[in-house]
């Protein structure tokens, strides 16, 4: 009998987590070998509604909680959880009902644990036939920081959906005549988009696209009041449409798993300069295929807007592959990275198109898919 997947994640939002599942879900509905379901803690986001057919919301009646606990128990059944290792719901869930095939799935919930959540990530971990990770980072995270066995942790990167050459068209109509500098993301702690900020305001000869919704963004406009130059152009529904009108793109993030917004720049030949820090390494090679910043300062804001995510407590740092305090880079180094690749057109080109190389090579739709059947298969 074909074993059904179940894939444990709520679709709401636009986060890195859901846009990379969503072509990945429909390529599996074409492609695998398996059933594939999706059960999540709430309502479906109505940006995802063309796989409503595949979605039951767990909460939504005794129902679907009983069904949910019957595929956990059955050996018919495999429970991917996404984000979930330090779940107490789904430690207790755990606890109470013995488990078959149960994979977690870490993607970047462990920078924002708190030390005291080792307990529970260490029994779900003890309950889970598989750990993946979408990152190196996150697996020395893991390892690192709350002990979990290396041998039970496989990193499978995250794919993404990339448009055709001739999709992406270097005349695309731009957002201005200037060089224009593009961030695209969440506006939240993590992101470091203030730094950006602060880049633009010394450089107003060039234009700042910032795309993207968050708990900061009434603190970055009023950082940004008077300055014609930045421009806050909320959420885009095709985050490559926007990256193609750009110059090039910034990724000044002060954690970051892996660094979804770096391989979608790749997937349009943009040049990136992002901070050296977490998985960004592990797309980026720096002087080659982007620049990286080293992150040396103290981080300048601490008086976070009510219900941001917070500082976390310890990043990786690429360099050492161990944990470390974090810190964000210095936006006159920034800047000066900006100036280099505005003067140097070559440069800019290739390193948009080496990177262009590397997220073709590995991090697409296929190459997800195809790791994942072998992960299910064993």
């Amino acid at each position: 009998m074909t074993k059904t997947i179940i894939h444990q994640l709520s679709l709401t939002g636009i986060g890195g987590v859901q846009q990379s599942f969503v072509p990945y879900f429909q390529k599996a509905l074409k492609d695998s070998e398996y059933k594939h379901l999706v059960y999540g803690m709430h309502e479906l986001d109505e940006n995802y509604s063309d796989i409503r057919k595949y979605y039951t919301n767990i909460n939504k009646s005794l129902w679907n909680k009983l069904k949910f606990i019957y595929f956990i128990f059955s050996s018919k059944y495999i429970i991917h959880f996404y984000n979930n290792v330090g779940s107490p719901s789904v430690n207790k869930l755990l606890s109470l009902i013995p488990s078959s095939n149960i994979i977690f799935h870490e993607r970047g919930t462990i920078w924002n644990a708190k030390d005291e959540d080792k307990d529970i990530y260490l029994s779900n971990v003890s309950k889970a036939n598989l750990i993946l990770a979408n990152s190196n980072a996150s697996k020395i995270m893991l390892s690192e920081r709350f002990s979990i066995d290396e041998n039970k942790i496989k990193v499978i990167y995250n794919g993404f959906l990339s448009k055709d050459d001739e999709y992406l068209s270097n005349e695309a109509k731009k957002y201005s005549e200037k060089f224009s500098i593009g961030y695209i993301g969440r506006l939240d702690t993590p992101k470091g988009v203030h730094i950006l900020i602060e880049s633009a305001i010394k450089l107003p000869q060039y234009d700042f696209f910032i795309a993207g919704d968050g708990k900061w963004k009434n603190m970055l406009k009023n950082q940004a009041n008077g300055y014609e130059n930045i421009k806050f152009v909320g959420r885009v529904k095709e985050p490559l449409d926007f990256m193609d009108k750009m110059d090039i793109i910034v990724v000044p993030s002060i954690r970051e798993p892996l660094g979804n917004t770096v391989i979608e720049a790749g997937f349009c030949k943009k040049a990136v300069i992002a901070s050296n820090v977490d998985g960004i390494a592990e797309i980026i090679e720096d002087g080659k295929s982007g620049i990286l910043l080293e992150p040396k300062k103290n981080i300048t804001i601490t008086d976070l807007p009510k219900d941001a995510v917070p500082i976390p407590k310890v990043v990786v740092n690429p360099r050492t592959r161990k944990l470390m305090i974090p810190k964000e880079i210095d936006s006159d180094e920034l800047c000066a990275a900006i100036i280099y690749l505005k003067k140097n057109k070559e440069k800019k080109d290739i390193f948009g198109e080496m990177l262009n190389t590397t997220v073709k090579e590995i991090f697409t739709i296929e190459n997800y898919f195809y790791n994942l059947e072998k992960v299910y298969n064993i």
